[in-house]
C-alpha cells in the first residue's frame, strides 16, 4: 500500500488545486509519505515543496484507500491554511499548473481519484460561510 498526504487549502470559496503535465486530473497539493515520516509532517513537506508556501494544518478531513493503475493507496486529506496569496511552483521543470477553483470549476475538472471519493464534501466546504 501506498501512503499519501494532501492539503485542502480553500480560501474565498475557492479550493487551491495542481496539474501536473505528467497527469490527466487535478489533486491539491500533497504527495507520499516517506519512511519514518508522519502523514502530516508530509503533508507539510509536501506542499512547502510544491507550491513554496508556509502552511498551517488545521485537521484531518478524511483517511480511506482508493486504487488506481493496479495500486491500492491511502490517502490522508487535511485541511490547511497558507500564510499569504502567493503559490510559487517549486520547479519550472516540474511543469504544474496551478489555480483556485470555485465549486463549477471543479464540477467541469478531471480530478484525481482521493479527490472524486470526497467530492461531496469538498463542494460542502465551497459552500460554508
Amino acid at each position: 500500500m501506498i501512503e499519501l498526504a494532501g492539503n485542502i487549502i480553500i480560501r474565498e470559496h475557492k479550493i487551491l488545486l495542481l496539474n501536473r503535465e505528467d497527469e490527466d486530473h487535478w489533486d491539491v497539493p500533497g504527495g507520499k509519505v516517506k519512511d519514518e515520516e508522519s502523514p502530516t509532517n508530509a503533508a507539510i513537506r509536501e506542499a512547502e515543496e510544491e507550491i513554496e508556501a508556509e502552511l498551517t494544518l488545521e485537521k484531518p478531513f478524511y483517511s480511506g484507500e482508493f486504487g488506481q493503475d493496479g495500486e491500492i493507496y491511502l490517502w490522508h486529506g487535511y485541511i490547511a491554511q497558507i500564510e499569504d496569496d502567493s503559490v510559487q511552483l517549486e520547479n519550472s521543470d516540474l511543469s504544474m499548473e496551478a489555480k483556485w477553483c470555485d465549486i463549477q470549476s471543479i464540477k467541469e475538472l478531471e480530478l484525481s481519484p482521493n479527490l472524486k471519493m470526497i467530492e461531496p464534501g469538498l463542494l460542502r466546504l465551497l459552500e460554508q460561510p
